[in-house]
């Protein structure tokens, strides 16, 4: 009994401006991480501030308006 003999096909090599996109893709992430992180780093030290300024309880009250407020206007 024969059996038809298979092909095997390969796609080619990646080209490098495909390497470049990852890399510049991986790029874009890196930096978007880093300002995200950056933000929090912010977000933290405001926090602590107005804990600081304001006490607990009345630094626990803005945060909460503050919240409601970036949430209508995000809406």
């Amino acid at each position: 009994m024969s059996y038809p003999k298979a092909s095997l096909t390969f796609s080619p090599a990646p080209d490098k401006p495909n390497t470049a996109l990852s890399e510049n893709c991986l790029h874009e992430i890196q930096m978007q991480l880093m300002n995200k992180q950056e933000l929090r780093l912010r977000y933290i030290q405001l926090m602590n501030d107005a804990q600081k300024i304001l006490g607990r309880d009345e630094a626990i009250d803005l945060i909460k308006e503050s919240e409601v407020i970036w949430e209508k206007l995000s809406a």
